[in-house]
């Protein structure tokens, strides 16, 4: 099995537009999505972050593998699957991404052979 990172992003504003029900209904179908992933062994870890953030370093375009100014990382998974159509597949079943809430980059995590 494959580790995959599952960047969860969205629109950061609505976030910080919805009400105390409406984030903990959020919460919820999460982690009954996670609590899926865990009773299949897909589940390795992940968390929400806070929507305080510093981008240091260059600047970088607003195109292809980066986010626009409006869309943020809200959190991440991190899953195992045989591959990156398998993690893919498991990404579509978050049900904020059948909402329509979110979208989710899925990135293989780079294996470096360990030097003897």
């Amino acid at each position: 099995m494959k580790k995959f990172l599952l960047l969860i992003r969205e629109d950061i504003s609505r976030l910080s537009q919805m009400s105390e029900e409406e984030m903990q209904q959020d919460i919820a179908e999460m982690n009954s999505w996670v609590e899926e992933l865990i009773r299949f062994d897909s589940f390795i870890s992940g968390e929400p972050l806070e929507n305080d953030f510093k981008l240091v370093g260059k600047q970088v375009p607003t195109d292809g593998l980066f986010i626009d100014a409006k869309e943020g990382i809200s959190g991440y998974l991190m899953i195992q699957a045989e591959n990156l159509e398998q993690a893919a597949a498991i990404a579509e079943q978050c049900p904020h991404i059948i909402e329509g809430k979110i979208s989710i980059e899925v990135r293989p995590i780079m294996e470096i052979p360990q030097s003897s």
